[in-house]
């Protein structure tokens, strides 16, 4: 299997969920999972742990949590093709959410901002009526003293 690139995670804050920094037997143990099952996981390619000098695999919390979505799925008798759809939906679904919020920050904003310029404008139109009716009675004032 073609090993996809991992991101740098040097200078990460140590309490990052993405920062690698559990061994396989310390993941088992929290798991209860044979190593050779988180091993099979990684060959099925539904997890890619990070790597320590290029052999010992390192998990981060984020892989521990798609570690026991995995295991809860595979007692459920989803395959491996099916694990790996499902997480992929799950997290396609996270992105849209995320989308959807950011989107009705923005929109929330525009309101806001309309509502602004709309009571602007309002106030700017009652400026120019009282100044149109004070106009009107300079002009009605000058008409009666002719």
């Amino acid at each position: 299997m073609k090993r996809r690139p991992r991101p740098d995670t040097q200078g990460v804050n140590g309490n990052s969920p993405t920062l690698p920094k559990y061994t396989i037997g310390v993941v088992s143990q929290l798991l209860g999972l044979p190593p050779q099952v988180l091993r099979r996981y990684e060959e099925a390619g539904l997890l890619e742990p990070a790597r320590q000098s290029g052999k010992n695999r390192l998990y981060s919390d984020q892989d521990i949590a798609i570690l026991e979505e995995i295991a809860e799925l595979s007692e459920q008798g989803v395959n491996a093709i099916g694990i790996r759809h499902i997480i992929q939906i799950r997290k396609d679904v996270t992105i849209l959410q995320q989308e959807i919020k950011e989107m009705r920050e923005a929109l929330h904003r525009y309101e806001e901002e309309r509502v602004r310029i709309e009571m602007s404008s309002q106030s700017i139109d009652m400026d120019s009526e009282t100044i149109e009716m004070s106009s009107q009675s300079v002009d009605v004032h000058a008409e009666v003293e002719e």
